[in-house]
């Protein structure tokens, strides 16, 4: 989208779930730029319809997340056929164990780049825990909602069958909800996107599919129904509000037998 901007500039996006026949047609405009999942283009790959022999440089885009989702074979066999890399970028807002794998393999004096928060730059979030037993997790959410009289929210589950039911309770409730996970056709799951950006839908409800790589505006409240495992995806759940200089506030739900768990995945959060 941002390259629509630039003139002379020509992109092609390769994701499952699309044509590939359109694809193949996009393809055939040399295009400058390919921005694709691993699956897809090694789909391209396998079909000859693209070649990385001449690639001259990789970013791979939340690069922990997409090494943990297990796409490492696909990461590391592509970049076995861009034998003229010449700049390997590794971006994200957290690095993981494998991610450094990765760089000790395939960069050669590779430069960290820490880009440090300011007070300028730093997202206004209000952050706190509410303690509640099972049962009374959804009435707490909505209790909170209409406390902030907060219109777009994105509650965060840990399974793709809690999402679901999320979702329905939530529209049982009469509040416009849908949920987006790794089941869902990505089809399905842009339409949702849509929605929720266009103000149709109040609550998105999803799992970490929607953590990262995500940018919707004007997000007031992320509810972390169930807490994650790792402070790397509390953070990047955390990061769905407060975006371009606007106020949110994060809300984990907490069990009272996670409290000691809890406290300590908020603090190495920091």
């Amino acid at each position: 989208d941002l390259c629509a901007f630039k003139e002379g500039v020509r992109t092609v996006c390769l994701y499952g779930g699309q044509p590939i026949d359109k694809q193949i047609t996009q393809l055939k405009k040399d295009p400058q730029i390919v921005v694709a999942t691993p699956g897809r283009l090694m789909d391209h790959v396998k079909r000859r319809t693209v070649r990385l022999d001449k690639v001259q440089t990789v970013v791979l885009d939340e690069a922990d997340r997409m090494l943990d989702m297990g796409f490492i074979k696909d990461v590391t066999r592509i970049l076995d056929l861009m034998p003229k890399r010449r700049n390997l970028g590794l971006f994200s807002a957290t690095i993981s164990p494998e991610v450094m794998d990765i760089s000790w393999v395939y960069q050669r004096d590779p430069v960290e780049i820490t880009v440090r928060p300011d007070e300028e730059n730093k997202p206004d979030i209000l952050q706190y825990r509410l303690e509640v037993e099972r049962n009374r997790k959804v009435d707490t959410m909505v209790r909170l909602m209409e406390l902030g009289g907060d219109d777009r929210v994105i509650a965060f589950c840990n399974t793709k069958n809690m999402t679901d039911r999320l979702a329905g309770l939530m529209k049982m409730k009469g509040i416009s909800a849908e949920a987006i996970h790794g089941d869902i056709q990505q089809r399905v799951r842009e339409q949702t996107l849509n929605k929720f950006r266009r103000g149709e839908l109040r609550v998105l409800v999803a799992t970490d599919v929607a953590a990262r790589g995500i940018d919707v505006g004007g997000v007031e409240l992320v509810v972390q129904v169930e807490p994650p495992a790792d402070p790397k995806s509390f953070v990047h759940r955390s990061g769905r509000t407060a975006r371009a200089g606007k106020a949110g506030d994060v809300v984990p739900l907490v069990l009272p037998e996670q409290r000691r768990e809890t406290r300590r995945l908020l603090n190495q959060a920091g």
